[in-house]
């Protein structure tokens, strides 16, 4: 009998790599299979351009050597300066800044670096080991580490130079060092404990000196219950009466405490109390720095005492405030006690362990640890130190900080399970994560080495709104070194896998990546000059020279390459741009993606694919050569497709080119940038070999040469009998 014939059309093969479905329930338009494929938003899917250098590029004055950690971070708002954005780059214990406002990038060395380890925490792991985070405010660059005490930069745009100056962190002591349950009476033999517990309630002070005095004199040498404060026993004239005392019931709720503002990391509180105190020391330092609300917010402490602590400044008017993480009132005066909106503060989120991320987004900070997530919000949208909430949005925690990304205002994070986001609820505001990696390549991602995870990098293309995740291979010797890449189309909500192929020796090999959005800032020194035109000079006769500032186009914007140069070890810059399809201009790789399963409408009876059809886009864009040589087109395609039958893991068939022009243009000599192809699709039509239940096609790429699949089409012969 004959065959029943089928067809089946795709035009949409853009849903990216799917590892979560089975052979009987796989997803239209994804790929079983693929690597170094870019999809497109018009449903086509293309071969990804090669890793190279950039035109022009420059080699640092630094190198790179084998165990050296590379990492990056953005300093925006340059001096105060709109627009104007640096590139920070950490390596090892250095920092290097390169303006983004100009190509070739990597010809933009500013010229400054900042050593790490003049600041770096004696007994630490070291500032070379470690990775820092960074946050900017008020054109000031903030620099965290678990390795470092906290540090800010900041540049004088006039006078080219930068200034690096140590934050010193203070808070108000809240702590009660003796057993609060029994101050509520007096204490006849009080320890230092004790003693300290009540200057720091405010027994402290001339006045209140004075009145501690009065009152031990007046009651057997014994120390006051910390249920008053001292003024409660003023007379009529103001000073201190141990009658007037003695009239008030005191009860048994503690007063308030914090008198003594002492250094965070190194609590003395035998100078201001002239006790004999221990020194209450925090070893470790903050991991984490973010900007919020005018504030700047210090989190990542690994002790047990203050892992879950989140200091904030007060609102950054002077920079030399950046440390001071207290109420500016005195909690124990008399006259101005009250905490104020603007004041600094210490959070601790209960239950929260090793938290590795800030992150503020709208009216709220995301705090990011091990064990979940965690948003601290302002009652009515404005964080206040008076005012604020702290909420636990998910118990799934970030596993690396250096997997975050913040995709549209959306965070997007590796945890020890997959990969996660938040959706907000458009009323309420409330967050809710989600998995995203679970439905789509949970299998991929689980594949990923530990180590792997641990240093994945990753960056968020804000133009073309796609994230990326990159990471090396489990027995890479260049520490900082990757060359796989992970890609999130947020669109699409596809993703899909890179790979960059390696020299055979002295391979060049990317340690970093950075978004650069195309556009930057710099100042531009002009000359003030008078009414009449002539120059204007100060009382030493120097030209008087006014800075302003300039928006620049700084070209094609993209994800740029941080790449160590294979010859030098040194860095320079790069893309993803090389249009004859080569890694490193000479290293070819293989661009492939494998349709899923097709039952052409029928799980039983057996068929074969009597044509395939496939759409693709004409890519050569002109001629080179001449005469005598002849002549060549310009970003030639060519596709190869093959079938699988019947779930089998190596094609039915020998592969076919799909890429086949009907005629040959004919080559204008005046007009070389014209191919004159006529039509804009190259439609093909193949015949396959093979018979089964199912198919899966594959199309892969040739050496050297581009491919734009729009789709394909599959006429099908259905078998009457098995």
């Amino acid at each position: 009998m004959p065959q029943r014939m089928t067809q089946k059309a795709v035009n949409t093969f853009v849903k990216g790599l799917i590892t979560e479905a089975g052979e009987l329930t796989f997803p239209e338009d994804a790929s079983v299979d693929e690597l170094n494929c870019d999809l497109r938003r018009d449903g086509s899917r293309r071969r990804r351009l090669g890793a190279e250098v950039e035109v022009s590029n420059t080699l640092s004055s630094f190198t790179i050597g084998d165990s050296s950690i590379v990492n990056t971070g953005n300093w925006q708002n340059v001096g105060g300066t709109a627009g104007l954005e640096y590139l920070v780059i950490q390596r090892g214990g250095m920092l290097y800044f390169y303006n983004k406002a100009a190509a070739p990038y990597s010809g933009q060395d500013t010229g400054h670096s900042v050593d790490l380890s003049l600041y770096e925490v004696l007994g630490s792991v070291g500032a070379s080991t470690v990775k820092c985070q960074f946050t900017s405010i008020n054109g000031a660059l903030i620099v965290a580490s678990e390795a470092l005490n906290t540090i800010y930069i900041e540049r004088d745009n006039v006078a080219e130079t930068i200034a690096v100056t140590q934050i010193d962190f203070r808070t108000r002591d809240f702590e009660w060092l003796g057993e609060k349950s029994e101050y509520e009476t007096g204490d006849a033999a009080p320890s230092d404990n004790r003693k300290y517990d009540t200057q720091n309630a405010g027994w402290v002070g001339t006045k209140g000196a004075a009145a501690l005095s009065t009152y031990v004199s007046g009651h057997s040498s014994e120390y006051p219950p910390l249920t008053l404060p001292w003024y409660s026993g003023k007379d009529a004239s103001g000073n201190y009466s141990n009658t007037e005392w003695d009239k008030i019931y005191s009860g048994s709720s503690l007063i308030g405490n914090g008198h003594f503002l002492l250094d965070f990391f190194n609590k003395d509180r035998a100078t201001p109390s002239g006790l004999s105190i221990p020194d209450e020391v925090e070893g470790t330092r903050f991991t984490t720095v973010e900007s919020f609300s005018g504030r700047v917010f210090y989190a990542g402490l690994d002790s047990a005492k203050n892992s879950s602590s989140v200091l904030f400044s007060r609102l950054v008017v002077d920079l030399n405030e950046l440390g001071d993480c207290f109420q500016a009132n005195d909690p124990t005066s008399e006259e101005f006690s009250d905490l104020l909106d603007d004041d600094g503060g210490v959070i601790r989120i209960a239950g929260a362990v090793g938290i590795k991320k800030l992150y503020s987004i709208g009216p709220m900070l995301l705090v990011f640890a091990e064990n979940g997530v965690w948003s601290i919000n302002g009652v009515d949208g404005v964080f206040r130190a008076t005012e604020y909430s702290v909420k636990k949005v998910t118990e799934v925690g970030i596993a690396s900080p250096q997997s975050f990304i913040a995709a549209e205002g959306t965070p997007i994070w590796w945890s020890r399970f997959g990969i996660h986001t938040l959706s907000f609820d458009s009323v309420s505001g409330a967050a809710q994560e989600q998995n995203i990696s679970l439905p789509t390549i949970q299998s991929y991602w689980d594949a990923i080495g530990a180590d792997s995870k641990s240093d994945v990098i990753s960056v968020y293309d804000a133009i073309n709104k796609r994230a990326y995740w990159a990471w090396g291979d489990t027995n890479e010797t260049v520490t900082s070194k990757v060359n796989n890449f992970l890609v999130l189309d947020i669109p699409l909500q596809a993703f899909y896998p890179w790979r960059v192929s390696d020299e055979d020796t002295t391979t060049d090999a990317i340690v970093g990546i950075s978004f650069y959005s195309g556009f930057g800032g710099g100042l531009t020194p002009l000359q003030v000059v008078d009414n009449a035109g002539n120059n204007v000079v100060d009382g030493s006769g120097n030209n008087v020279v006014s800075y302003q500032v300039r928006s620049l186009n700084t070209g094609t914007p993209a994800i740029v390459l941080l790449i160590r140069s294979g010859g030098t070890n040194t860095l320079t810059m790069g893309a993803f741009s090389n249009s004859d399809y080569y890694d490193w201009d000479n290293v070819d790789y293989s661009s492939y993606a494998v349709a899923g399963y097709e039952f052409l409408g029928d799980m039983i009876l057996k068929k074969t694919a009597p044509y395939v059809a496939t759409y693709m886009r004409v890519t050569e864009t002109g001629w080179e050569g001449n005469e005598s040589v002849g002549y060549d087109p310009l970003n030639p395609s060519s596709m190869m497709v093959s079938a699988y039958w019947d779930f089998k893991s190596t094609p039915s068939s020998d592969p076919q080119e799909a890429y086949r022009l009907k005629i040959t243009p004919v080559v204008d000599p005046t007009a070389l940038s014209t191919f004159g192809y006529p039509e804009s699709v190259v439609t093909t039509r193949l015949k396959l070999r093979g018979r089964g239940r199912s198919m899966r096609l594959r199309f892969e790429s040739t050496a050297g040469k581009d491919f734009v699949l729009l789709g394909y089409s599959v006429l099908g012969g259905v078998n009457a009998r098995f």
